[in-house]
């Protein structure tokens, strides 16, 4: 879940980032314009006001239209002395109504029109112009070498005191200035813009990746509480199959036994005087052919006594009888018990025994059977030629420890279909079978407290695991 817990954070890291850059970006733009229209329209508004206010100290009215005498020419030059001599001042023009122009700091250009001049023309109709730009036009024909100008044009009107736009204008002047001081104050301010907003990005971004991070723990929080409960929810409803499994399989128990019960008592009493007659009849001295005869009824009269036995031991209630047991010694004699029959099958029985192992509280008599059950099914399991291993090992220490009993075979396995029923009482996969052998064992070993387990592969083998408690948890040694 990691990778899901960090991807709320990456997320708003990316999309936070760009956003806010695009943000501050547009934010920087158009605070550089609105900076820069404003320093334009200062120039706009006292330039030309301090223009207008020596022009119409100096002009006289005719003065554009009678531009070639020496008196409005010797006006024009001393308004330029007057209103001009500033250092950053690059060249004046003055036009008149005609876009000729009239006068200008350059003789050259005197005389000279521009009628392709727009903002000459918006001039002429009583607007005010400023702007930045590099002398590329006609009518820049000697400011070639200038580099970026502030370029200032000043509508005169024909009635001085008239306001701008609302009487007929006599002339334009027209001012190219150096903007370094403008675009010195320009930069400044650019920088100061840039500098504040990208600190007020930080600071945003920040306070909003610290909110993010917050819901993204609180998130990361529930989540998790919703994983364990869906955890604890799933763990208790596989405990609730798992009761409902045993409850179901404890009332087939029941009432089997009720069955069993009956039938046990209804048939041992006959069974016992069929051997007894059939004992009798071979002391006797009975012929050899009626002899065989009689020791098949004695015989088969013995395994289903051991039937009835093994089908009351899976259905009678179980309480053992606990005592201290030496593990060791337990599988050491069940392999003796069963040794003569794996020799009869050619089945090798390999012992691995834990050295000082320790003991264990169990039912002495009872957990021999089961693994006696478990042995006899190994044995059943496999061929002439095969092997049968049992091992002891100890799991864990103190009051958690156990004491497990492994027994695997190299059989032919049981199938994948067949593993959800193998426990189950009369379940078997032989023909001769009783299908009761695990199910006493599995009985057993949870009444002590501890759980069977098995693995099998088809074709390759099966293996079975008795795990007791040690004798320390019971016995509190």
């Amino acid at each position: 879940m990691a990778p899901q817990r960090e991807s709320l954070l990456r997320t708003f890291a990316l999309l936070g980032l760009i956003t806010l850059s695009a943000i501050t970006g547009a934010q920087v733009a158009v605070q550089w314009k609105l900076l820069r229209d404003d320093i334009l329209e200062r120039e706009r508004v006292h330039g030309a006001n301090a223009i207008r206010i020596e022009a119409y100290g100096v002009l006289e009215r005719d003065d554009f239209i009678r531009w070639q005498t020496p008196g409005a020419q010797e006006r024009f030059e001393r308004f330029f002395r007057r209103a001009f001599l500033s250092p950053d001042v690059l060249r004046v023009k003055l036009y008149d109504a005609e876009r000729r122009i009239v006068w200008s700091d350059e003789p050259q250009l005197v005389g000279r029109r521009f009628s392709d001049n727009t903002r000459l023309a918006a001039a002429l109709q009583g607007t005010t112009l400023v702007h930045l730009e590099r002398a590329t036009a006609a009518e820049n024909l000697f400011e070639r070498g200038f580099r970026e100008t502030l370029e200032l044009y000043v509508p005169l009107s024909a009635s001085p005191g008239s306001a701008p736009g609302t009487a007929r204008v006599a002339g334009v002047v027209e001012v190219y200035k150096d903007p370094s001081r403008a675009l010195a104050s320009l930069s400044r301010g650019r920088r100061i813009i840039l500098t504040t907003s990208l600190a007020g990005a930080l600071v945003l971004y920040g306070a909003l990746f610290w909110v993010v991070r917050g819901a993204s723990r609180r998130l990361r929080a529930q989540r998790d509480a919703l994983a364990r409960h869906a955890a604890a929810l799933d763990a208790a409803n596989r405990d609730l199959t798992a009761v409902q499994g045993q409850l179901r399989a404890r009332e087939r128990l029941a009432a089997v036994g009720e069955v069993s019960a009956a039938v046990a008592h209804g048939i041992r009493n006959p069974l016992a005087n069929i051997r007894a007659s059939a004992q009798v009849a071979l002391d006797a001295g009975t012929p050899d052919e009626a002899a065989k005869r009689l020791e098949t009824i004695t015989a088969e009269v013995d395994r289903l006594d051991r039937w009835l036995r093994a089908l009351l031991d899976v259905v009678r209630p179980f309480t053992p009888r606990l005592g201290p047991v030496d593990v060791n010694a337990l599988v050491t004699d069940c392999v003796a018990v069963l040794a003569e029959r794996a020799a009869e099958r050619g089945v090798v029985v390999d012992r691995t025994l834990a050295a000082d192992l320790p003991a264990v509280s169990a039912d002495e008599v009872q957990l021999q059977q089961a693994v006696l059950s478990v042995l006899e099914n190994a044995l059943d399991a496999v061929k002439p030629g095969d092997r049968v291993e049992v091992r002891t090992e100890r799991e864990g220490l103190g009051e958690a420890g156990t004491v497990t009993v492994t027994v695997a075979d190299d059989g032919e396995g049981i199938p994948p279909e067949r593993l959800g029923r193998i426990f189950e009482p009369f379940f078997t996969t032989k023909t001769r079978g009783t299908g009761l052998g695990l199910a006493i064992a599995r009985k057993v070993v949870e009444g002590h407290g501890g759980r069977v387990t098995l693995t099998s592969t088809a074709g390759v083998g099966t293996t079975v695991t008795l795990i007791v408690p040690e004798a320390a948890a019971e016995l509190g040694a």
